[in-house]
């Protein structure tokens, strides 16, 4: 059981650190084409298919981490990359998915009203680079098991 939950705890990482490489990408593309129709049109789409990808993946980092924090069963002496991939990872991942989930939709109801607000499409990027830097900073650190 725990290589399963081991399995789909690195899966699920891969696939929410690639889909926000993804729409970073893609959004800093965009940016320039931004107040055309389809250029808003694909932006929407862009967004609601990264949510699609990577809110049930972090949720899958969530969910697996849990149940294999669980079954290690160390009580209070954890490790400090341990207790740290627990508290802060799990922190991340919630408030990723509270915040990415509200502004992407606030992000797709402006570009509707207003098709050149870059600046709303910039304080997204904005917010996703930070989850992407924050989500390196725990893998860095439970990688090197400090």
């Amino acid at each position: 059981m725990y290589g399963f939950m081991l399995f789909s705890h690195l899966t699920g990482l891969i696939l929410w650190v690639g889909s926000i490489m993804t729409i970073v990408i893609m959004l800093v593309l965009l940016k320039a084409q931004l107040g055309t129709a389809d250029a808003n049109r694909l932006t929407g789409s862009i967004i609601r298919v990264f949510n699609r990808f990577a809110h049930p993946s972090a949720f899958v980092v969530l969910i697996s981490g849990v149940v294999m924090i669980v079954q290690l069963d160390l009580g209070s002496s954890k490790p400090f990359w341990l207790d740290m991939m627990e508290k802060a990872g799990g922190t991340i991942i919630l408030l990723f998915l509270i915040i990415a989930g509200i502004m992407g939709a606030k992000l797709k109801k402006k570009l509707t009203q207003h098709p050149n607000d870059a600046i709303a499409l910039s304080r997204y990027l904005t917010m996703v680079i930070g989850f992407f830097i924050a989500i390196l900073a725990v893998v860095f650190i439970v990688s090197l098991k400090l």
